[in-house]
């Protein structure tokens, strides 16, 4: 990044100018990064081999945060005084340490504390520093889930909270803290909130701690807790909201009640969590309670009898008795996109509830080594993976056809 000030009033012009985290020419979002910088003010050239700007992520352009613009200032005044006219500034290994957390002694960068627009305006905490991100391999949040102690929730795709439950019962949590996942996909909580936590649950999370990579403010915990933007539930929650839209939209348009076992989709749903990690042990658990709830969760009966609403006795298949839901869904879904043309794939959309089924069967069932390989040959055949091994990719992929088989069914059940 060059910048050029014709004067040192131009400078101050800048340097009072307060930067958000919206960008000023395409509204994107401002991340702080490390940057190779060249200021000139008047006829003196100062370079910044590393330092940090604010760099908007949707076009790119860059700005000086603020702390960034002190380091330029004192720099300028130095080269004043010793009457120089280049110079080259490189970064100290100074790190402030702030009054949280300070024998567990995290790592974190201070710098972001200052740059990071609004963190330091912090008019709630009289304490300086409490808004200072602190990262962490996400890995860490696993030991948390696995103890019956706490409480983890992740209920947006970059956002959450953890709580370590009262063993009193006189509240419902002993200390409850936000955290939220980076683009990067690391963990982020504030300084200020890990000061909450009991000390063996700081030393816990210091086992994970990673150095910073300064971004955090494309992620919907910083939108959440600084600019009070409402997060969206994660993917896996939206396919059971749509799930109960469909049911009610064909309650409404055709008196019939698809729902099945409520009470125990209900049960089987809270087991419905977005993995930390993505092993066949690790996910087995959310799609077995996806299986549970998006294929046995619907009265058969009841689908055949909206079959039945939908197609005449000549258009009906000799064999609907014998359906089950899945089918039943497709032959649905196909008289729902009579007329649309063949703008949609309803073999490719109804797919995700079949490849949902076999991975369960593959997951809970003993299974010939003859049958595992050609279930596994399936799944990596019809979700378009590279091979069985990759669980996020088959997860993910898994995931996303089943969210927008979901919306298809909300929408055009309307």
């Amino acid at each position: 990044m060059d910048i050029r000030f014709s004067t040192y009033n131009d400078f101050l012009t800048e340097y009072q100018t307060y930067k958000l985290d919206k960008c000023s020419n395409c509204e994107g979002v401002r991340e702080l990064i490390d940057d190779d910088v060249t200021v000139v003010i008047e006829n003196r050239t100062l370079h910044f081999p590393e330092l940090l700007v604010l760099c908007c992520n949707k076009c790119g352009d860059k700005c000086l945060p603020e702390y960034s613009k002190q380091i330029i200032d004192g720099a300028y005044k130095s080269m004043i005084e010793q009457e120089q006219f280049v110079g080259e500034f490189v970064s100290k290994s100074y790190k402030k340490k702030f009054e949280y957390c300070k024998e567990t002694d995290y790592k974190y960068d201070h710098k972001d504390y200052y740059n990071i627009p609004g963190l330091c305006y912090d008019e709630e905490h009289s304490t300086e520093g409490f808004l200072t991100p602190v990262y962490f391999d996400r890995k860490a949040l696993i030991y948390f889930i696995s103890v019956p102690d706490f409480e983890v929730d992740i209920f947006s795709e970059t956002y959450g909270h953890i709580g370590k439950k009262d063993p009193e019962g006189v509240y419902i949590y002993d200390w409850d803290v936000p955290f939220g996942f980076n683009s990067n996909g690391k963990l982020v909580f504030w300084l200020g909130d890990l000061n909450y936590m009991d000390t063996q649950s700081q030393a816990i999370l210091k086992g994970f701690n990673v150095d910073s990579d300064h971004l955090i403010v494309d992620s919907e915990f910083f939108q959440a807790q600084m600019n009070c933007t409402f997060s969206k539930p994660i993917i896996e929650k939206q396919i059971l909201m749509n799930k109960d839209s469909f049911i009610s939209n064909i309650k409404k348009k055709y008196n019939i009640d698809l729902a099945h076992l409520d009470e125990e989709c209900s049960e089987h749903a809270k087991n419905i969590k977005r993995p930390l990690v993505f092993t066949e042990q690790s996910v087995s658990g959310v799609i077995n309670a996806f299986d549970k709830v998006l294929v046995e969760g619907f009265n058969v009966g009841r689908l055949r009898e909206l079959y039945e609403a939908l197609y005449s006795e000549n258009e009906r298949d000799a064999q609907y008795g014998k359906w089950q839901s899945i089918r039943l869904i497709k032959e649905i879904l196909l008289k729902f996109c009579n007329g649309i043309g063949n703008t949609i794939d309803v073999e490719k959309l109804i797919s995700p509830l079949y490849i949902l089924h076999d991975y369960r069967i593959y997951f809970d069932h003993l299974l010939s080594m003859d049958k595992q390989e050609s279930t596994k040959a399936h799944i990596v055949e019809t979700l378009g993976v590279q091979n069985f091994s990759e669980q996020e990719a088959i997860y993910l992929e898994e995931i996303d056809r089943l969210n927008k088989l979901f919306q298809y069914l909300v929408l055009l059940s309307k």
